[in-house]
């Protein structure tokens, strides 16, 4: 126990301890820090090392082949490729640099094992002279009390070691043997007898060896650390409770081990780990793995090869390829397959030894929702698929749709021939149909006469058509009126000064935004397009931005004013946002704009946002799907009214907003839909999921991707703290929170609903708009009983608040300052033109006061008006219905 005190606190003060067999890769650590190494997997078996210990990171020899590798404290030895000799290097004061001492002279290693600070090779001349059944073999150790030669009386077929102890394997039997210091570990004493492995790994103060049947066996002594350290620095776990799955191989660490399970290759640790540890990586194969003190490394089952470390170093890819095990000269036995193929010549592509092969075991068997569909064989493991009839899992049943659609796919040139034949019959048939229909009208005619009254008929009725068509002239007219101004490149040149830097205002990735003034004093913003290589879809995307706004006009959109189109310049001239975006106000460099944003304004430029999305989605024909919904599109104007903005990606929907388009993923990352993502199915729910990440910077103040936190995903981050219950974790720290947080609490609720993985669980807009109006409700209350304020005409701006509050210092509202409201109203801004204007969310739910009731308060006196309507309010403010006879005049005006 007095050493496993000293070995801890030696620990604590950067001191460290190992172990491992040979491999491809290992890990050397000590005071001076962690360090890895590996073989190239190009062939060439040199070792390249990436860390902090500098006598071990450039004591490396630089163009020396090594079979393998293996650590210790401080220091890391390889068994070179020629000589079969070990060769070391590091700062270990017991293992010396460059090859052990004293050296028989001719001897030859099969595999090195590395301890704390101790080495032992096992010789190789007993198996190649001898054989497997030969009578003795060698081992030869070099470190602190352990230099020595070590007789054993059968063939040993692999060797591991511990911090002061060593164990092996006999080739005969696969039983276990150890030897070394008992008085820490107890594992010479603890070996069981009579058990076959497959294989063993040694750690710190235990063995782990994989049985026959594949499962665990550990042993060693019982590590109650408790007593020898502060529990506020150790894990939990054991290293005697071993988890029962199958596993192909284990190695060790100081206090805990770790093992690839059989049946997926996945990486499984148990034991004791500091707190600070992190986890192995959660659904990664991996080929092999290499244990250090107190972290592990494994290379993955990718064609990077790029190892993964886990533990108190973090989690951490290093940037070099590696092979996944050592080459050996046999062939692959049963259970094993060659991990890679051969050149056109037969020589190894990893191997640099002729005829050599890298031997990796199969996996056992496939998981559930899988099914083998080719078994292992000589050159590949099993591969398992989907079994599509079990599906439980999200993943499981994301890959059998994809797959009913790629072999719908395949159907499509058979079902395109079929229907290309019924239009050319239809076609066929109906010019028949035509021709014989004509050829009877004209006979019928031959021999008809119209009489007076007929002749009247039709001179009546082309007068009637005269008639409607000069009825509906005026509104051609007007509609050409609305179109977009066109403008010519000097004017706009004119307006923003030459397009200088000093004017530019915006910057995307393929077009700059520029302040001007025109002719007549108006302040626009003059969107420019950079000139692109391809000017085919340059003009695309412009021809798509200038069509769609042209056709749309709402109050929450930004309204285009007029374009240019001159030769290779394609401008657009939109109304001037004075106050900028919303991520400007959110993460821009100036500390005041965010604070300037109380929790108010926040909420209601959410509301706006959401009635112009709602707008795109549910009342423009066909829908429109923004594609880039995020918070640099959402503008605020001079009155903190906010505009959605930037229509380059947007497309036209179908009209059934429930059937999915199959389009390549476009916008931006942090609001991208994961199912438009992955499965290209792009519907209304992925803006949906874009407003929730919005709707989680508003109440967060985070931006949607910020590598600076741990977790910098703004949705794996709130989601959870949010499910939890725990909403003050997620608030913006640089305002102060509401006293009443049920507001807050609801719109957290219904980003959580927006940015559920699958489309089909997110609400439509006008379920988020009606939600988020509540919330404003709550946050806002009534600031007039006799007139109170509308969470719509907070939300669009009316003038009517600020009007009638001028007007009624006492209090109370006459009918003569409602109707001097809504004419004032009436300049605030101009009718809608397009046929599907956006309506206000309580248009669209049934109000619990009829029509007739509230048009019968209106004739009472301007007092019981404005005391009934606010206990209207209060009564219905679930619903938040028409609180006002005077609401269809004003969603008239300003919608």
């Amino acid at each position: 126990m007095l050493v496993l005190a000293v070995c801890f606190l030696a620990l604590l003060s950067g001191w460290a301890c190992g172990l491992g067999s040979m491999s491809s890769i290992s890990v050397a650590y000590g005071e001076d820090g962690p360090v890895f190494c590996g073989l190239s997997s190009d062939r060439s078996h040199i070792v390249t090392c990436f860390g902090a210990d500098a006598s071990v990171l450039y004591g490396a020899p630089p163009n020396i082949p090594f079979l393998g590798l293996t650590a210790g404290d401080g220091f890391v030895c390889g068994l070179l490729l020629d000589s079969r000799q070990p060769y070391c290097w590091g700062s270990n004061s017991y293992v010396k640099s460059g090859v052990p001492q004293p050296m028989i002279e001719g001897a030859k290693y099969s595999e090195l094992s590395a301890g704390d600070n101790h080495l032992c090779a096992l010789r190789a001349a007993a198996d190649e002279i001898h054989g497997p059944n030969a009578a003795t073999s060698l081992i030869d150790c070099w470190g602190y009390n352990m230099t020595a030669t070590h007789v054993i009386d059968e063939a040993v077929s692999t060797i591991s070691a511990g911090s002061v102890f060593n164990c092996g394997l006999f080739a005969r039997n696969r039983t276990v043997f150890c030897w070394g210091d008992e008085t820490v570990s107890g594992v010479v004493g603890l070996a069981p007898r009579d058990v076959r492995f497959q294989s063993i790994g040694a750690g710190g103060y235990h063995v782990c060896g994989v049985l026959e049947n594949a499962q665990v066996l550990c042993w060693g002594r019982s590590l109650e650390m408790q007593q020898v350290a502060p529990a506020s620095a150790i894990g939990d776990g054991d290293v005697n409770i071993v988890p029962m799955d199958a596993m192909v191989s284990v190695v060790g660490g100081r206090f805990h081990a770790c093992g690839i399970r059989s049946l997926d290759h996945q990486v499984a640790c148990w034991g004791f780990a500091l707190r600070n540890s992190t986890s192995p990586p959660k659904g990664l194969k991996m080929y092999a793995l290499v244990a250090g003190d107190y972290f592990t490394c494994g290379v993955p089952a990718e064609t990077s090869l790029m190892p993964r470390c886990w533990g108190n170093s973090g989690a951490m890819a290093l940037p070099m390829a590696v092979p996944p095990g050592i080459c050996v000269p046999n062939a692959c036995s049963h259970g094993y397959y060659n991990y890679e193929n051969h050149d056109e010549v037969g020589n190894s592509k990893v191997c640099k030894p002729a005829n050599s092969r890298l031997c990796l075991p199969c996996s056992a068997g496939c998981p559930e929702e899988w099914y083998e569909s080719s078994p292992c064989n000589a050159t590949a493991d099993r591969v398992c698929q989907y079994d599509c009839s079990k599906c439980v899992t999200g993943e499981c049943i994301s890959f059998c749709l994809s797959q009913k659609q790629t072999k719908s796919r395949k159907l499509i040139p058979f079902q395109l021939r079929i229907f290309v034949a019924e239009i050319v019959f239809a076609i066929i048939l109906l010019l028949s149909v035509s021709v014989i229909a004509c050829l009877y009208a004209r006979h019928k005619l031959r021999h008809c006469q119209c009489s007076n009254n007929e002749s009247r008929l039709v001179k009546s009725t082309a007068y009637s058509f005269r008639k409607d068509n000069m009825r509906i002239q005026p509104d051609v007219e007007d509609l050409k009126i609305r179109r977009a101004q066109e403008f010519s490149y000097d004017e706009l040149e004119q307006a923003t000064g030459g397009f200088p830097e000093d004017s530019q205002v915006g910057k995307g990735s393929f077009s700059c935004v520029f302040k001007g003034i025109l002719r007549d004093g108006t302040v626009v913003a003059v969107k420019r397009a950079i000139k692109a290589s391809d000017m085919k879809k340059s003009s695309k995307e412009f021809h798509n931005e200038l069509d769609l706004l042209s056709r749309l006009n709402h109050a929450h959109l930004l309204n285009l004013l007029g374009y240019c189109e001159d030769g290779s310049e394609r401008l657009l001239v939109y109304e001037f946002m004075a106050h900028g975006s919303l991520y400007q106000h959110l993460h821009g460099k100036d500390p005041n704009l965010k604070k300037r944003l109380n929790w108010a304004r926040r909420v209601t430029i959410a509301v706006q946002a959401a009635r112009g999305i709602e707008y795109l989605h549910g009342y423009a024909c066909p829908p429109v799907i923004h594609r880039d919904i995020k918070s640099s599109n959402i503008l605020i104007d001079e009155d903190h009214n906010a505009r959605v903005a930037d229509f380059g990606l947007s497309i036209l929907g179908p009209a059934d907003s429930g059937t999915p388009l199959s389009e390549l993923p476009a916008g931006t990352l942090g609001y991208l839909d994961p199912e438009y993502y992955r499965l290209h199915y792009l519907t209304t729910k992925s803006d949906v999921y874009s407003f929730g990440v919005v709707l989680l910077e508003i109440l967060s103040g985070r931006k949607a991707i910020d590598m600076q936190f741990e977790e910098g995903n703004i949705v794996e981050w709130a989601v959870p703290l949010i499910k939890a219950g725990d909403i003050f974790a997620i608030l913006d720290p640089v305002l102060s929170p509401p006293s009443d947080l049920e507001a807050l609490k609801k719109i957290a609720s219904v980003a959580c609903k927006c940015v559920r993985m699958r489309g089909k669980d997110r609400p439509l807009m006008d379920k988020v708009t009606t939600a988020l109006e509540h919330a404003l409700a709550l946050l806002m209350g009534s600031p007039c009983v006799e007139q109170p304020i509308l969470p719509t005409e907070v939300v669009l701006g009316s003038s009517r608040m600020h009007k009638v509050s001028q007007m009624s210092s006492n209090h109370s509202c006459s009918e003569n300052e409602l109707a001097e409201g809504e004419d004032q109203r009436i300049e605030y801004r101009a009718p809608s033109w397009i046929t599907f204007p956006s309506v206000a969310s309580s248009q669209r739910r049934k109000s619990s006061a009829s029509e007739a009731d509230i048009a019968g308060r209106t004739t009472t006196d301007g007092r019981n008006i404005g005391s009934s309507i606010g206990d209207g309010l209060r009564s219905l403010e679930e619903e938040i219905g028409p609180a006002s006879p005077q609401e269809n005049l004003y969603l008239q005006n300003n919608f």
